[in-house]
């Protein structure tokens, strides 16, 4: 059975499985690979016609192209959501005061005040590590979030715990 890059190879017209297989015994996984190798690099693939090279350049040519822009909008979409949660923070501590004005003194309101610079610094960490891992950090974000939000009926003694959880949440995609 073919694996995820021999499929995703075989979205090249004239590549079949076994032509799929060589590509990634040869070294050329992606299209952008594929392209790298050029003609010389797929004149050594056995059993690939040399008429159908030029062919399968321009066609991994084109899907490298796709790809790239495809995760350059989901990198844009993560600072987009990075952004608003880190906006939402930078909001809690008035919503907080507004909700729990006396609870907010003592040694709760620290730990609470704590974690709220933590799950921050959290936010921040991962807005400058973007790039990388985008499913993970999709997942990350989208965790956290919901945290937050769930924040908005807690109560304050569960505060500090969802913003712990928020943070750990966002820890998880560079562990």
């Amino acid at each position: 059975m073919p694996g995820k890059r021999e499929k995703e190879l075989q979205k090249l017209k004239g590549v079949g499985e076994i032509l799929a297989k060589r590509f990634v015994t040869a070294g050329m996984d992606t299209f952008a690979r594929i392209v790298e190798a050029g003609e010389a690099g797929l004149g050594k693939i056995q059993g690939l016609n040399p008429r159908a090279i030029p062919s399968i350049i321009s066609q991994a040519k084109a899907l490298a192209g796709e790809a790239d822009s495809d995760r350059k909008q989901k990198v844009e979409a993560l600072k987009q959501n990075a952004a608003l949660l880190k906006k939402r923070l930078q909001d809690m501590p008035l919503q907080l005061k507004e909700r729990f004005q006396a609870e907010l003194t003592g040694k709760t309101g620290r730990k609470v005040e704590k974690e709220l610079l933590k799950a921050l610094a959290a936010v921040e960490k991962l807005e400058s590590k973007l790039g990388k891992r985008v499913k993970k950090t999709s997942k990350g974000l989208v965790r956290a979030e919901e945290h937050i939000i769930a924040l908005a009926d807690a109560r304050f003694k569960d505060v500090g715990k969802g913003l712990k959880k928020a943070r750990k949440s966002l820890r998880k995609v560079f562990a």
